[in-house]
């Protein structure tokens, strides 16, 4: 989805560390300005899952 200069991308991710394996929906939010990425927000289905996996 678009909106000016605003990109919403839904998701599905997954990775793998020290043996262990996620997956997860969410949502990315990109701001575009002069052509290019210029932030990002990144929203998971679960934050404090994906925190405690990657050890934060």
């Amino acid at each position: 989805m678009a909106s000016a200069d605003l990109v919403a991308a839904t998701i599905h991710f997954q990775c793998q560390r020290d043996g262990a394996t996620m997956g997860m929906d969410g949502v990315d939010v990109l701001r575009i300005a002069g052509g290019k990425i210029a932030e990002v927000w990144l929203f998971s289905a679960d934050q404090p899952a994906e925190d405690l996996f990657w050890g934060q």
